[in-house]
């Protein structure tokens, strides 16, 4: 009887050798996606709004951005809106102090139940320039007036009475409160390079000037009004 000859194969071996297969080809597939990414991207990245040009490649330029935009279309608006509203601070400012609701609704303006904001101007001497803060300040003596009001010289200039008090400007035309506090930075800030572009605000102190401008009054407050100024004259 013929001897039977098995073979040395065993299943085992079998499954060794596709394991062994494996890596290959999962490596295979890893460099077929790779090329086919390469050649037609599934995703496109594209900058934030408002940021395109920013990397400062050659040629480029920054995009303005939206809320400096929307500033252009108000900005040439905003000085005869000054020159035909803003009353005189040594007359309103004592009525706004013996009776904040009734001098608000006569002079000032408001969103909802926020305090009022108030369109001014007035003539009066700089008694001194404090820049101890970021948010520095000119502090000016107005004759008639029994108090000093303070003039914002920045660099930091606080709060929104700008953008408020005028009427150009109103939260229903942005999609959100960051778009909106954006378009009140940008105008603090083209508001103080317009007032101080004759004379620097150091160059301010002990001198007499006549200055635009608008401010909060904020009834619990025993400081100073704040005065974002629009426009300053020797």
């Amino acid at each position: 009887m013929p001897a039977v000859i098995k073979s040395s194969r065993s299943p085992a071996g079998g499954a060794s050798q596709k394991k062994n297969r494996l890596p290959i080809v999962i490596a295979a597939v890893v460099v077929l996606l790779g090329v086919l990414f390469a050649i037609k991207p599934p995703f496109v990245v594209r900058p934030l709004p408002g940021r395109e040009g920013a990397s400062g490649g050659a040629g480029s330029q920054p995009t303005e951005s939206s809320a400096a935009k929307f500033v252009d279309g108000v900005w040439d608006k905003l000085g005869s809106v000054f020159d035909e509203k803003a009353q005189d601070i040594a007359k309103i400012l004592p009525e706004i102090r013996a009776d904040p609701s009734a001098a608000g609704e006569k002079y000032g303006r408001r969103e909802a139940t926020n305090p009022y904001n108030y369109m001014v101007k007035g003539t009066g001497k700089v008694a001194d320039i404090n820049t101890e803060s970021a948010a520095g300040t000119a502090m000016v003596e107005i004759p008639g007036l029994s108090e000093k009001v303070a003039l914002q010289i920045g660099p930091v200039v606080r709060g929104t009475a700008l953008r408020d008090a005028t009427g150009l400007v109103s939260f229903n035309q942005f999609a959100n409160q960051l778009d909106y506090a954006d378009v009140s930075k940008e105008m603090n800030s083209r508001a103080l390079k317009t007032a101080f572009s004759a004379a620097p605000a150091a160059s301010l102190a002990g001198k007499t000037v006549t200055f635009y401008g608008a401010f909060t009054f904020d009834p619990h407050s025993k400081s100073p009004v704040l005065i974002t100024p629009v426009k300053i004259s020797l």
